[in-house]
């Protein structure tokens, strides 16, 4: 063996060992509930070990020969990607079937394919195997069936116009719910109104706005509800302009994640290696072991489980949420909504919907240790944060800071405004399990609650509207 020979093999050996022993932060990666492999490695970082150790054995299988060999293996190795790499797109283009992509993306406003059915049992429970320390059940199952109309939106009726027009992301569409649940069907059951869903997950005030002008108005609607989650529905016009205008590394990204192949490795990874080690012992777990919330306590309790952005966001002052470039985008966005139904006669409503910390929090502020949520919170938080008490108050204190900063916002523009956080709030008091445990959506007696909640508002704001039940 070489000298050069000796020298690399030690720098990949020594590279390959450093990756390896090192591991990722655990308690990260459960806090925001992705999987781990191994029991103490991210996905990504496992990929990047799997990736070099491959690079490294092809290396060594090149670099270990001379002369002639050394030649014919560099040439082997080529040919061998030469093949595969064609190979391997061709497979993934003709695994690429209709029923693979659940969107259409032909404009802003994408949709599901028209006319499909997708079903899932969904079982509310960690998706990861390593995951809090005292992980309690969930839910429990539901099985979900989603048909769409020839819009490839979620609704079963097909009317001309409607009385009210539903407009949102997933928490509009309902996911995890099956077509009977989400809150634009038991708002029309209450109501005998007819209720057209135009909500569509991932959507935000961009999608709105575009699927109004696209669907939305022609159906002539005389109220339309807009609702806006505060988890994910504020973003700024940059990122807007990059989602209207995708770049090619963009594009191909998201092309590549979409792949048949990819899902189908990133499965076998994660079946193989998440279970492996997922019972060991975490370190540094007091800032984990606080999750899932019981409420109430006691035996009766429902847990409730979040990731620690929604604490970081709720931590971010009035002032500081006013300021925000990520508020002032929508507020166009909004304000254009506004507009244009009030010049086509119909009603605009903004409907906000809380996150589950916002809503949960308070209920169980006497119990929370201010260290583990501080210590929880920091792991999404960038900036430094002030000692556990004086943490605690200020989260507690800026809880429904967006809400109002939203609020304020909407009744100066004389913009009707609903707040759904009281009603899940006290829906949660009295037992009711309105969110999954370990998913950030509603579960059906959330939908009902708010189906209910905005019911009433519609009573209490135009009485007239729930009078004159339609005729369609």
């Amino acid at each position: 063996m070489i000298r050069r020979q000796k020298v690399w093999l030690a720098i990949v050996v020594v590279v390959n060992v450093a990756l390896w022993v090192i591991p990722s932060d655990v308690v990260e990666e459960i806090a925001r509930q992705r999987h781990v492999m191994l029991g103490r490695y991210s996905r990504t970082h496992f990929a990047w070990n799997l990736t070099l150790l491959g690079i490294s054995l092809v290396s060594f299988y090149i670099d270990w020969s001379t002369g002639a060999t050394y030649k014919r293996r560099w040439f082997q190795v080529i040919a061998t990607a030469v093949f595969l790499g064609p190979s391997l797109a061709v497979l993934d283009f003709v695994l690429r079937t209709p029923d693979v992509e659940h969107y259409v993306r032909d404009s802003p406003a994408y949709h599901r394919p028209p006319g499909a059915v997708f079903h899932q049992v969904f079982v509310d429970r960690p998706e990861a195997r390593r995951s809090y320390p005292n992980a309690p059940p969930g839910y429990g199952t539901v099985d979900c069936t989603l048909h769409t109309d020839r819009r490839g939106y979620r609704n079963q009726s097909a009317h001309e116009t409607y009385d009210v027009v539903a407009l949102g992301d997933s928490f509009a569409e309902g996911s995890q719910v099956s077509d009977e649940h989400p809150w634009p069907v038991r708002l029309a059951a209450q109501t005998g109104l007819t209720v057209y869903d135009l909500g569509m997950s991932g959507y935000d005030p961009l999608h709105n706005l575009e699927s109004l002008k696209e669907v939305g108005l022609a159906l002539k609607p005389r109220t339309v509800l807009c609702l806006i989650y505060e988890g994910n529905d504020f973003r700024s016009d940059k990122t807007d302009e990059k989602r209207k205008h995708p770049s090619l590394s963009l594009r191909l990204g998201e092309y590549v994640g979409r792949s048949p192949i990819v899902h189908a490795v990133d499965k076998m990874l994660i079946d193989t290696f998440g279970a492996m080690n997922c019972d060991g012992p975490v370190c540094r777990a007091e800032r984990i072991d606080w999750l899932p919330l019981a409420i109430p306590a006691g035996p009766n309790a429902k847990y409730y489980a979040f990731e620690p952005t929604q604490l970081r966001d709720l931590y971010e002052s009035r002032e500081e949420f006013a300021a925000d470039k990520h508020w002032h985008n929508p507020q166009r966005q909004i304000n254009e909504m506004y507009e244009r139904c009030r010049a086509a006669g119909s009603q605009f409503v903004v409907v906000f919907a809380p996150t589950k910390a916002h809503v949960t929090l308070p209920v169980v502020a006497d119990r929370l240790v201010a260290e583990k949520v501080r210590g929880f919170t920091a792991i999404s938080y960038k900036k430094a944060l002030p000692e556990a008490g004086e943490f605690l108050r200020n989260l507690l204190e800026n809880v429904d800071a967006r809400e109002e900063v939203v609020g304020g916002w909407c009744r100066g523009q004389s913009i009707p405004f609903l707040s759904l956080t009281a009603a899940l709030r006290e829906a949660v008091i009295e037992g009711r399990q309105v969110y999954y445990t370990y998913d950030q959506h509603w579960t059906p007696d959330g939908h009902e609650v708010v189906a209910k909640a905005v019911h009433q508002y519609l009573l209490d704001r135009f009485p007239g509207l729930d009078a004159r039940v339609s005729k369609h």
